[in-house]
């Protein structure tokens, strides 16, 4: 089978007139499935970087400076902003509305699928590349979400031959979002599991710096814990 090797994929974003091409490392994706019609759409997680002055002079990080990252499509994007004291998602639309261009080099490879523990486990300390894939549905049915993102941090006992996930970010679809763009409609969250048939996700979502001031200032943090049903499996690269 074929996994993302996502240390080699990037989203490039041009900018009018060509001002700028930023090309971003791929963090995760998610393939969403239409099960009606079988159509599905991959959506790319691109790595944070800080607010800068591009090509600037001076100071090259702006001040106050913030987490920046961004979601696409080949339709649609979403650019996140989050920062102290604020947490705000205020860019978002049709590729062509706001870039001369959007480039996907996505790199795909061969790769093994680990179906045991052990197997697992000996990838693990044999310093195999590993990707995690974890497949989520709607409940209502209407759509299929298969989430892939590579395993930066895994813990494994070779004694009890027992294994654990802990990485991220990764992109969990909120599947009761209203949001008019799908691009919209995801969270950004760090994925656990230990299982082939649930994982827990941490959600980042804003929060109250002071939990006796919940409509005082805020800050984003990985702080909403969801335990899900799914389909998990581990994906060590030939």
């Amino acid at each position: 089978m074929e996994t993302c090797d996502f240390s080699r994929s990037f989203v490039t974003f041009v900018t009018r007139e060509r001002a700028n091409n930023a090309r971003i490392q791929v963090e995760a994706r998610c393939a969403l499935t239409d099960v009606r019609d079988g159509s599905s759409e991959d959506y790319f997680l691109v790595a944070s970087c800080k607010g800068e002055d591009t090509y600037g002079s001076g100071v090259l990080f702006l001040e106050p400076s913030y987490d920046f990252c961004g979601i696409f499509s080949a339709r649609e994007f979403i650019l996140i902003r989050a920062g102290v004291p604020y947490h705000a998602r205020d860019t978002v639309g049709a590729n062509r509305d706001l870039f001369d261009d959007v480039l996907f080099y996505i790199r795909t490879v061969e790769a093994e699928a680990l179906d045991t523990n052990e197997a697992i486990v000996q990838a693990t300390l044999a310093n195999r590349v590993i990707n995690g894939r974890v497949e989520i549905a709607d409940p209502t049915g209407r759509y299929r979400a298969s989430i892939e993102f590579p395993i930066k941090t895994m813990n494994v006992n070779d004694i009890r031959n027992v294994y654990q996930v802990d990485t991220g970010p990764v992109l969990v679809p909120d599947f009761a979002s209203s949001r008019e763009r799908m691009v919209e409609r995801f969270d950004l969250a760090y994925v656990a599991y230990n299982t082939p048939d649930e994982a827990y996700f941490v959600i980042q979502e804003p929060i109250a710096i002071d939990p006796q001031q919940p409509d005082g200032p805020m800050v984003s943090h990985y702080s909403r814990i969801v335990r899900m049903a799914t389909r998990n499996s581990l994906l060590a690269m030939r």
